[in-house]
């Protein structure tokens, strides 16, 4: 069966879904009785769990299942992706499937479709639903928290869809009726082959700002800004003197996506502006990340310095800055890479170890499992907290690291990389 082409990725750790994959039509949607929904605001708040880099993870049920976690993603040019595990436990027949391809690297992946379901969400339900149906466990493993499917496109297009951050909200409104009176920065914001797009400008050492069209990617998490092959290449970026190191840590559906992490002077959207951001400059040949279509995407690292209002029906994006908005930007200070393995994802294994950094220098290696931290058993942390713990410079930590069947203790010391 011919590949599925690709036009752009959606993006759950960095490019972790082929694009357009099936373009699923959205089928009959309904309310729910909620105490949420408020008929004088027509307005529908839906409970998150926003972490603390800007992942949004909804409950959602399939066919009055337990409740199960979706990833909200923009990016994700379907209305419903479901993970293939997930899919057999429910008992979903699957059929169509195809080969997909277009995410982060050039190798493929099989997806499938699912009909006849009915999905819920707080106080919405989808009836009569398709879904593209994929495997999300390495992007799982990644995130180190369940990832049953994602909430795409359909969502946004149906609803002014505000993104509240700070307190973890998602409020849909009618498009219709939606007014805004705030102070935010308004961005004409467009929709192309399935993806939102704004223009961004970046600006490098020693270099005049770049302007490009950007994916706006609620699914990015993990990353700042991307910038593609062709963008990067055109315009010699990073420059030869500039420090830069090498990421293969990140991966999608296509397979390992290859990123020099660098910092930029600033990354600007209208008159706001983040100063020397961490960015990531593709190396890519293949996939998404390789395309000329786009010179680059826009992660949760971004986004969440902000509260977002996605209203579509009006061609705008809107941004009122909140109290992460002036926080730096930092990467990793350990050289760690971690995936998180096991029925509650508390097994953390090494991924990577970058040359040059405090792992490499305590001798750790790919495929050493992290078993304690500072004396603290690491099932005690869950993988977004030890990933924090190693951006913060001058921290000494202990770390019980087993090889084999042999156990060792090491001491690294974090400090800044990039």
């Amino acid at each position: 069966m011919k590949p599925v082409r690709p036009v752009l990725a959606s993006v759950l750790v960095v490019l972790a879904l082929g694009p357009g994959v099936f373009k699923l039509p959205p089928q009959g949607l309904s309310f729910t009785k909620s105490p949420a929904q408020s008929p004088s605001t027509n307005l529908l708040a839906l409970p998150a769990d926003i972490t603390s880099y800007g992942g949004i993870f909804l409950q959602a049920r399939i066919n009055n299942s337990q409740p199960l976690w979706f990833a909200l993603d923009s990016g994700a040019s379907s209305p419903f992706f479901i993970d293939t595990r997930r899919a057999r436990v429910l008992g979903l027949k699957l059929q169509g499937r195809v080969a997909g391809e277009g995410g982060a690297g050039p190798s493929r992946y099989d997806v499938a479709e699912t009909s006849g379901l009915t999905i819920s969400i707080a106080g919405l339900e989808y009836t009569g639903q398709s879904a593209a149906v994929i495997a999300l466990d390495s992007i799982e493993a990644q995130v180190g928290r369940p990832l049953d499917g994602l909430v795409g496109l359909d969502l946004f297009k149906r609803y002014v869809v505000e993104i509240d951050y700070l307190d973890s909200k998602i409020r849909l409104c009618d498009p219709q009726t939606y007014t805004y009176a705030g102070a935010g920065e308004s961005l004409p914001l467009t929709l192309r082959d399935g993806h939102f797009f704004v223009t961004a400008r970046i600006e490098m050492p020693g270099r005049p700002p770049l302007e490009g069209q950007f994916v706006v990617d609620t699914g990015g998490v993990l990353v700042t800004a991307v910038l593609t092959t062709p963008f990067s290449q055109s315009n010699n970026l990073p420059a030869s003197n500039q420090k830069r190191i090498l990421d293969k840590s990140l991966s999608g559906l296509g397979g390992e996506t290859r990123l020099l992490v660098c910092r930029a002077t600033s990354f600007t959207l209208g008159h706001l502006s983040i100063r020397a951001p961490v960015v990531y400059v593709s190396q890519d040949t293949g996939g998404a990340l390789a395309s000329s279509d786009y010179e680059g995407l826009i992660g949760s690292e971004i986004l969440r310095r902000f509260r977002v209002i996605f209203d579509y029906a009006h061609g705008r994006l809107i941004l009122e800055p909140n109290a992460h908005y002036a926080e730096p930007v930092e990467y990793d200070m350990s050289g760690i890479s971690l995936r998180a393995y096991g029925h509650d994802l508390r097994t953390f294994r090494v991924y990577q170890v970058l040359a040059n950094s405090p792992a490499a220098e305590a001798g750790l290696r790919v495929g050493d499992v992290l078993t304690h931290i500072d004396g603290m058993p690491a099932s005690g942390f869950n993988l977004e907290e030890v990933c924090q713990m190693m951006k913060r410079p001058g921290r000494e930590h202990k770390l019980s690291i087993k090889r084999s069947d042999r156990t060792s203790l090491v001491k690294i010391k974090t400090r800044r990389l990039i």
